[in-house]
């Protein structure tokens, strides 16, 4: 009972105690007395109802120790459970709660949440105990499924991030299989989650008449928390939209819990199928649609799932899966292996092996080079085997050469003899039309070819065949489905037939040689753009053939080259002319529609824009070259407009298709950029949308930082763009900008010059004095060729080397053009940054600093230019500045203090002040070193560089307050010369500078007394008014009793006494001090003693003997021994005249305590007694009459 005692009283003091490492320690002393020091458990219990409580606390590594002592505790004694729910809801109830604890919760709570319902199942406590359990169970369940109704955020380390969004709907998910019946269900082992148990806990077992359970509401629960998950995955469009990993997890959980629970089957199926339509909000993504297929397809195939096999089936043929839906629907209908639950490790290993065995059995039969082959006995029809041969996907990627073969078979078999010579075989339209309306009526449905393949391989099994019972059953096979019907395969017909009877020529015929001869129409203009155009059709989708052929790059050529046709690039769709002008706003037709084709699979077909880009670029270059030789020759298109509408239109296109908070989206899009042959301005307009919108930042920030890098010719306009944006009125964007910029693009030793320029532009915009602005340095150099060049009709000359320059400066002289236009847009750009007005803000004031400080870190020197605009900025301005420079020096300490005070000269005096909080944050961090002797260096280091800094700038007032931050580290010797011009700084500053003396930590280099004492040795003759300011300064330092103690102020007054030339404030001190403590009145009358042996009335300053007297009064009865006995008569007599009221008490004394006194002390004394005497007799007599008058 003692041990839980001092468990209660250790808990009771961790809310009051200091910091969180002796809240952390007292739990830990608590948790060692709890779990190892009491083997009854009393302790434990006793500590239980604090752990709610404490979890509140904003420590974190204190409720990671609670919760580690519930982990232990839990397994020990059951009931524990009750206080682990509680604490895992108070955790997902808080908002400073940290992400590592709100996921150790959830993870805790999933795997004891069956526990948990298995004791209170069992009913082996009391019921309330059980009741309690309970409700903490359903509490958290509660409190959990709010946490799924708000979308996760994006912050590292928040208790609603994207790992705790998952974990929550994890946990969520076990409850549902935990609260649902699983009896009497069909059970099917999930390849992908074999090692979940779903029915190890679940409500089947309890009773019907439990005291605390009840099943009915039990089922309701779970119910409404799978009714929860499906609102879930059910987000509209314009809320916060989830991330494909999430999307991705809840759909396969829902199939999860669809395929081990089948009475939930409706409910999920709806939810997984309407995810399918476009409304949804990802339903575009790539990823989720193959995680949506692969669900529906799982769940299409259980039995359940039947009576929505329709809407199951028209989503995956929606999703381009039509083949996997019918073979689902097939398998559904096979007798399947009944789990009643999952399959244990072993028999999953034994699995494993009997399928590798299987596989490799199969193997090594297919590859036998000795096995027989069963001879075909029974002939196999014409219909069966062309059935065989012509199915959908053979007709998809059937070969050219097959084709030829096909015809060839077809006019083969017409021919009963061989052919005679001089005899021409002709195709009439009647005839092609017959031809094509039997070949289209063979074609069969993907279905009904794959149930024919089965029921034939099914037939082929000896065990069948040897079962008499299924064999009328193989006598019934599935027929073929056409895919067209009459009436299509009519229309069909006839439209080929109707488009071959222009023919004037025979389509094949079979020449005298008996080789094979193919007609075809007529060469025309609109016959050539129809062949162009179904070339660039077919040739498109025979991608995969050419992937397969590695023939992508070759195919990539001949796409360019139609792509560059004039049939197809001159002429629309009706054969009429399209002229492509600078001013034209619309992209060819052919353009178009390879970079559709291309955005429908951006991520794999990307190298066929980069490639019709390349090919645009590298043809009107050329056309450019022809045109400066040969002028007279007109080519269509002269300039770039044509290439400058493909890259706008294809990037625009491109930058809605992709996820801009993907990081592969991003790389790929960068990649396109950087690949493009060149860079127009439509290319940094896009990105400067980017950044305008916020949404693609990132994205934009990164591109335009790889277009610094590697493209010379647009790196000074792109730097622009990006500076332009580091001091943007977005915070995120600004940063961002910022890192990039100082981190990455800094370093590189051409971009250094215009960075600087520009940071220091930002910074000048917030000085007050009217100075010009100062322009951005543009580093940019345009090389100006040969502007001479070769007459237009000229040949080339011999000099082949000279003629090959004068074309690369013709081509120069263009990308001059480009870069003055690149120029022109950034520069309009930099202009809408809103620095000619007045910065009136803190954030204004903010984002034109932040760019400079972040390259201070970087090169410190630059920290002169923030010093001198502190000086000629604002009050507001100033603060700003003042309280964001604390963190670039804390960093630039790391590097050594001479990084910071050496670019600290040269200051004004409106500068003073910012200099000194540069000291001072430089003084806190030198004192934070790792031992003692690393301190003391530090600060003997820092010392040295800020005295030479102030003697570097005595002739500005008050720059001697630079040394206040480091007064407590300056040796007494250097420090005491300059006593005089500390104190003739105002007030408020030499007071802060005794205060930093007086306050420093030990061991002090400068102590109270030497202080005081050095106060006391200021030579008051130097200025009319320094005797003034040092009595100021010892009042106020005897003012600070912490400091100057009365050990301390007796110490100094000793010191005083017995210096050789006592100083003229020594007595006032002395009277300060038994003032301030009057316990001293005897040591001061010791004091006054060796005053008095040096006879300090002979002193050359009277005003020590006027002190003398003043203090002899103030300390009386104490002095009445030294003034009678030891203070000769003539002083005594001075004193006496001084100081009238000490007569009466010195005789008084006398006369009390017998003290024997010389005659001439008696003399002075009794020289004004006897005219009292009388005074007091007549006043006595006065009184007296008086009396008897009024009587």
């Amino acid at each position: 009972m003692a041990t839980a005692s001092e468990v209660v009283a250790l808990l009771q003091q961790i809310p009051t105690a200091d910091g969180n490492a002796q809240q952390l320690e007292l739990f830990h002393r608590a948790t060692e007395l709890a779990l190892h020091r009491d083997a009854s458990g009393q302790a434990l219990h006793a500590a239980l109802p604090f752990l709610h409580v404490l979890a509140q606390q904003q420590n974190a590594p204190l409720v990671q120790a609670i919760l580690q002592l519930l982990k232990t505790a839990t397994p020990r004694d059951r009931r524990v459970g009750k206080d682990l729910f509680e604490v895992a809801t108070a955790l997902l109830m808080l908002s400073f709660a940290s992400e590592k604890n709100v996921l150790t919760t959830l993870e805790m709570t999933t795997n004891g949440l069956a526990d948990a319902f298995g004791f209170v199942a069992d009913a082996t406590a009391p019921t309330e105990q059980l009741m309690a359990l309970w409700t903490a169970v359903t509490t958290h369940l509660e409190h959990t499924v709010d946490v799924l109704t708000a979308s996760p955020l994006s912050d590292v380390g928040s208790n609603r991030s994207p790992a705790v969004f998952l974990a929550a709907w994890k946990y969520i998910e076990r409850a549902v299989l935990l609260l649902s019946v699983a009896k009497d269900a069909t059970v099917y082992r999930d390849p992908a989650r074999s090692n979940i148990q779903p029915d190890a806990v679940t409500i089947d077992r309890l009773p019907t008449d439990h005291a605390v359970l009840n099943t009915q509401q039990l089922e309701r629960l779970g119910a409404f928390l799978l009714e929860r998950l499906c609102q879930r995955l059910a987000t509209p469009s314009h809320a916060m939209p989830l991330t494909r990993r999430e999307i991705c997890v809840m759909v396969n959980s829902l199939a999860l819990l669809a395929a081990l629970r089948p009475q939930f089957m409706r409910p999920i199926l709806t939810q997984l199928v309407a995810c399918t339509v476009e409304t949804f909000p990802a339903s575009s993504d790539r990823v989720v649609q193959m995680t949506l297929r692969a669900n529906l397809v799982k769940l299409l195939s259980h039995p359940s799932a039947q009576e929505l096999s329709e809407e199951v089936t028209e989503a995956l043929i929606a999703l381009g899966d039509s083949e996997r839906a019918f073979r689902a629907i097939s398998k559904s209908k096979d007798p399947r292996r009944k789990y009643v639950s999952a399959p244990s490790e072993a028999s999953l290993r034994r699995a494993r092996i009997g399928k590798r065995t299987a596989d490799r059995l199969s193997e090594t039969v297919a590859n036998d080079p000795a096995k027989r082959v069963r001879k075909q006995d029974v002939p196999v029809s014409s219909a069966a085997s062309e059935a065989e041969r012509v199915t959908h996907d053979a007709l998809v990627n059937i070969p050219s050469e097959a084709i030829v073969n096909l015809v060839l078979s077809g006019f083969a078999s017409e021919m009963r003899v061989a052919p005679p010579p001089n005899l021409k075989l002709q195709l009439p339209p009647s005839e092609l039309k017959t031809r094509m309306a039997a070949l289209l009526s063979k074609l069969a449905t993907p279905s009904s070819a794959f149930a024919l393949e089965t029921s034939q391989r099914r037939s082929r099994d000896p065990r069948r065949r040897r079962d008499p019972r299924t064999a009328a059953a193989d006598a019934d096979q599935p027929a073929l489905i056409p895919v067209f019907d009459e009436e299509v395969v009519e229309e069909v017909s006839d439209w080929i037939s109707k488009n071959a009877s222009t023919i004037d020529e025979p389509v094949i015929s079979v020449a005298e040689d008996n080789s094979i001869q193919v007609f075809l129409k007529p060469v025309s203009s609109i016959w050539c753009r129809d062949m162009a155009s179904a070339a660039l059709s077919r040739i498109l989708g025979n991608e995969y053939g050419a992937r397969i052929r590695g023939d992508e790059q070759l195919r990539e050529a001949v796409i360019c080259r139609l792509a560059s046709n004039p049939w197809l690039l001159l002429t629309d769709d009706q054969n009429r002319a399209i002229h492509v002008t600078p001013d034209s706003t619309k992209l060819p037709p052919v353009y178009e529609s390879i970079l559709a084709f291309v955005l429908e699979d951006y991520a794999s077909r990307m190298s066929l824009a980069t490639a019709l880009f390349d090919h645009e670029f590298i043809r009107f270059t050329e056309e450019q070259l022809r045109q400066q030789q040969v002028p007279e020759e007109q080519p269509p298109v002269t300039c770039d407009a044509l290439y400058r509408k493909a890259v706008d239109y294809f990037l625009t296109e491109l930058s809605k298709a992709i996820d801009v908070s993907s990081a592969s989206d991003r790389k790929l899009f960068g990649g396109v950029v950087a690949q493009l042959p060149r860079v127009t301005v439509e290319v940094l307009r896009l990105l400067n949308g980017f950044l305008a919108n916020k949404t693609g930042a990132v994205l934009a920030i990164s591109v335009l930082r790889d277009l610094i890098r590697e493209r010379k010719g647009c790196a000074h306009p792109a730097l622009r763009i990006l500076l332009r944006y580091a001091c943007d009125d977005d915070e995120t964007c600004r940063t961002t900008s910022i890192r990039c910029v100082a981190n990455q693009l800094y370093v590189m030793e051409t971009l250094k010059e215009p960075i600087e320029a520009y940071a220091v532009k930002l910074v000048q915009s917030l000085e007050t004095k009217d100075d010009g602005d100062v322009a951005m340095v543009d580093t940019e150099t345009l090389e100006e060729g040969e502007t001479d060049t070769a007459p237009a009709n000229e040949e080339a000359p011999v000099d082949r080397a000279a003629w090959l320059r004068r074309h690369i400066t013709a081509l120069s002289t263009r990308d001059t053009a480009l870069k003055k236009e690149l120029s022109e847009y950034a520069t309009d750009l930099a202009t809408t940054a809103g620095l000619d007005h007045v910065a009136d803000s803190e954030v204004e004031t903010l984002r034109r600093v932040e760019l400079l400080l972040a390259l201070c870190a970087k090169k410190p020197s630059l920290l002169r230019q923030l010093v001198t605009t502190y000086g000629h900025a604002s009050e507001s301005v100033r603060q700003v500045i003042f309280t964001a420079i604390e963190k670039l020096i804390k960093h630039l300490k790391q590097r050594g203090s001479i990084n910071v005070v050496a670019h600290l000269h040269g200051f004004t005096a409106s500068s003073l002040g910012l200099i000194c909080h540069i000291i001072q944050i430089l003084s806190m961090r030198s004192r934070s070193s790792a031992s003692a002797a690393e301190e003391t260096a530090a600060n003997a280091e820092l010392v040295s560089q800020v005295l030479d800094l102030w003697h570097a700038h005595t002739e500005i007032p008050d720059a001697i307050s630079v040394l206040i931050p480091i007064l407590s580290s300056i040796p007494k010797e250097s420090l005491f010369p300059l006593l005089p011009t500390l104190l003739a700084l105002p007030q408020s500053r030499w007071s802060v500078a005794i205060t930093r003396v007086l306050e420093a930590m030990p061991p002090q280099v400068i102590t109270p007394i030497d202080l005081l004492l050095g106060l006391h040795r200021v030579d008051l003759k130097s200025e009319a008014t320094m005797q003034k300011r040092v009595i100021a300064a010892i009042n106020f330092c005897v003012e600070n009793r912490h400091a100057f103690p009365a050990e301390v102020m007796l110490h100094v007054c000793r010191t005083l006494v017995h210096d050789e030339r006592i100083s003229r404030l020594a007595l006032r001190t002395l009277i300060l001090s038994v003032t301030t403590y009057p316990t001293l009145q005897d040591e001061m009358a010791k004091l006054l003693d060796v005053l008095v042996d040096r006879r300090v009335w002979e002193m050359e300053e009277d005003v020590l003997w006027k002190g003398f007297v003043k203090c002899a009064a103030l300390i009386q009865p104490a002095s009445f021994k030294l003034l009678l006995e030891k203070l000769p008569a003539p002083q005594l007599e001075a004193v006496l005249s001084e100081e009238r009221g000490l007569r009466d008490l010195l005789f008084q004394y006398v006369a009390t305590q017998n003290i024997p006194v010389s005659s001439e002390v008696r003399a002075v004394l009794d020289s004004e007694q006897e005219p009292k005497q009388e005074e007091q007799q007549t006043e006595a007599m006065d009184v007296e009459l008086k009396t008897e008058a009024e009587s």
